[in-house]
């Protein structure tokens, strides 16, 4: 291995670990944080997510997201530079799949930091960042968000799979999960998110 391979293995081996460091001490943090309105706050198991209005799923995709309180049909529109979210369906279909009004308990929540890689040509492309370190390569500089994904369960017949948030793309070591105002800014009038936190209070 050539000097400049091995410098440039280094390199990445060292944000490697800075990255899982940040990891494991993030989710640490956030398993302790119970105040709704704290930055670290993630929504809990429990926590149940109501949808207000029906909901279109374009056909050819399971995903539908949600920016500033209005649906966005494709990803390429939206602003990484802002919180967003999206509603994931099971089912994918070339005609269009509707996500209806109801109550969506919370089963599970997981965090995961994912790159997106600044090429030349401004095209972005993401990939996970796991919290072992394992990083993406590309030829250009690399930004992170913080996505919180919540599997959702209804006592209806339903193809929801999950809601997913994720905060602002920043620089690795400012990289943090969305806010709880942040993510209902995100859902707007199309859905609203309750926490137990919140009720015992």
């Amino acid at each position: 291995m050539r000097p400049d391979q091995i410098a440039q293995t280094t390199r990445l081996l060292t944000f490697a670990s800075l990255l899982t460091s940040l990891g494991l001490l993030s989710a640490c943090n956030a398993a302790l944080v119970t105040d709704p309105n704290a930055r670290n706050y993630v929504p809990t198991p429990g926590s149940t997510v109501t949808v207000k209005q029906r909901i279109e799923v374009p056909g050819g995709q399971t995903r539908i997201f949600l920016q500033r309180g209005k649906l966005i049909t494709k990803p390429s529109r939206l602003d990484h530079y802002w919180p967003n979210c999206n509603f994931e369906i099971n089912t994918l279909e070339e005609t269009p799949r509707y996500i209806e009004p109801g109550v969506y308990t919370v089963t599970r929540t997981t965090r995961q930091e994912k790159e997106v890689v600044l090429q030349q040509t401004r095209h972005i492309q993401l990939a996970a960042v796991s919290i072992s370190g394992v990083l993406a390569r590309g030829d250009g500089p690399a930004m992170l968000f913080e996505e919180v994904k919540m599997t959702l369960r209804s006592a209806q017949l339903s193809d929801m799979r999950n809601l997913a948030c994720r905060g602002v793309l920043t620089d690795p070591v400012l990289v943090e999960a969305p806010t709880l105002a942040e993510i209902r800014q995100a859902l707007g009038n199309y859905a609203s998110i309750s926490v137990p936190e919140e009720q015992a209070r």
